[in-house]
């Protein structure tokens, strides 16, 4: 895998909701990051153990049976807070011994209300996400006029239906359900996930090979990811608000178009052509533009 840069402590305290963060303490000044996830087993195994820095320790529940405070006896396995950077509580509250422990050794401390090994997970999606710079999606990924299109919607919308009748005129397809979207620079490229590259979950046919149904010249391992295009299904009562907005993808900023879903996947298709092509023709303007400037 890529070697993930640390997040701030700072940012991961503001993941909140994703985290169920119920109590932060945050003494002022805090500067430190984290790349590592540590979860503490009690008992002895703490000591001599010596984290890599950049290191986030998560306290189980069953550590806060005052273990750890008999443990610590107030003063610390020095080893085991070495590269620490940020205590995490899972199911429990930061009890007066760890405001004090804070306080004494200017280490940030917030509590969740997930169990240990909901938290490990939600922090290690998190840290990919933020130190990585990437993320798993679930849409349809193709390219239409030379433009990185990415479907999101809700399942059974119609997703792999619209990137299907949108494989005419020269248009490419890339990944199909999981579409792993990765950061470089200023730029987003997507590509299909590992296990599901190279196959399209076709409705009423099955799992069917992308090259079988488009033929391989069709296909390629990956895009810049341009715009997002989210399928929104509307009700009788209320129609879809077809709006533009700009939405954060692993750390850039991407256009957004919702477009009403359609039971008929070719005028679903003819919507995200017209919208793309538009679009296209705009940017390709400003690049001339941009060329002209500099000449």
């Amino acid at each position: 895998g890529l070697l993930m840069r640390p997040v701030t402590v700072k940012e991961i305290l503001t993941y909140g909701e994703r985290l169920g963060i119920t109590e932060i303490v945050e003494p002022p000044g805090v500067r430190g990051s984290v790349r590592h996830l540590l979860r503490y087993a009690g008992g002895e195994s703490g000591h001599g153990m010596t984290p890599f820095r950049h290191s986030m320790l998560i306290l189980p529940r069953n550590a806060a049976d005052g273990a750890y405070e008999n443990g610590w006896n107030g003063s610390v396995p020095p080893s085991l807070f070495r590269n620490i950077s940020c205590l995490a509580l899972s199911a429990q509250r930061i009890t007066v011994f760890l405001r004090q422990f804070s306080e004494r050794t200017e280490m940030p401390i917030f509590s969740s209300c997930y169990d240990d090994s909901l938290l490990h997970s939600r922090l290690t999606g998190l840290l990919r996400e933020r130190g990585e710079r990437q993320v798993m999606v679930h849409g349809v990924l193709v390219r239409v006029w030379g433009l990185g299109v990415l479907l999101l919607g809700e399942s059974g919308i119609g997703k792999t239906a619209c990137g299907l009748a949108l494989m005419g005129k020269g248009n490419r397809w890339v990944a199909d359900d999981a579409v792993v979207l990765e950061g470089r620079g200023d730029a987003v490229y997507g590509r299909g996930h590992q296990r599901t590259a190279g196959r399209i979950a076709v409705r009423g046919r099955g799992v069917l090979r992308a090259a079988d149904l488009l033929g391989a010249g069709r296909l390629l391992q990956e895009t810049r990811v341009d715009v997002l295009i989210r399928l929104v299904r509307g009700t009788e009562r209320n129609a879809v608000q077809e709006g533009e907005s700009f939405q954060e993808m692993v750390g850039v900023s991407l256009r957004c178009r919702d477009l009403a879903a359609d039971v008929d996947p070719r005028r679903m298709a003819e919507r995200v052509t017209g919208y793309v092509r538009r679009l296209s023709v705009k940017q390709s303007g400003y690049a001339a533009a941009a060329e002209e400037q500099q000449g």
